[in-house]
């Protein structure tokens, strides 16, 4: 049957084209190829369809919940669950690489925390002195979330 019978099948791909191939060129088309995300100043991940068999799902559940975050709770919950293991699980060299690894991070967050706040009383002594009516009020909230916490 040629092409122009009408009793032929519809061809869902040009004549000749391997599908595979075709179907990755409209996928390509709606797929984002390459996605970045900064975790750290200099430092980058992409996602595209070389390093994941979904990146648009990838993509979506980064735009969710960063890298960071996800091994975060991960570590969270790790720890939770090595702190009720068995001695011989919480002295395997592994785990105590874990453990410091973590004790680390934590250490870290909890500095970046410090600068944050070191960085909120200079920014209110600078309020003080250049808007004193939007720093009163910016206090008096501050020590309303004092108060609550």
């Amino acid at each position: 049957m040629s092409s122009t019978d009408p009793a032929a099948p519809a061809r869902l791909w040009p004549a000749g084209t391997d599908p595979a191939a075709w179907v990755r060129s409209w996928t390509a088309a709606f797929v984002p190829q390459n996605l970045v995300q900064p975790i750290l100043p200099g430092w980058t991940f992409n996602i595209n369809s070389n390093n994941s068999s979904a990146p648009q799902t990838e993509a979506e559940v980064v735009q969710r919940h960063s890298y960071g975050r996800q091994l975060g709770r991960i570590a969270d919950a790790l720890a939770v669950l090595l702190a009720a293991a068995p001695a011989k699980v919480r002295e395997d060299e592994s785990v105590q690489k874990f453990v410091e690894l973590k004790a680390d991070i934590d250490a870290v967050k909890r500095d970046a925390a410090a600068a944050r706040v070191r960085r909120l009383g200079a920014d209110l002594d600078l309020l003080k002195k250049a808007d004193p009516d939007e720093y009163r009020r910016l206090r008096q909230a501050l020590l309303r979330t004092l108060d609550a916490a």
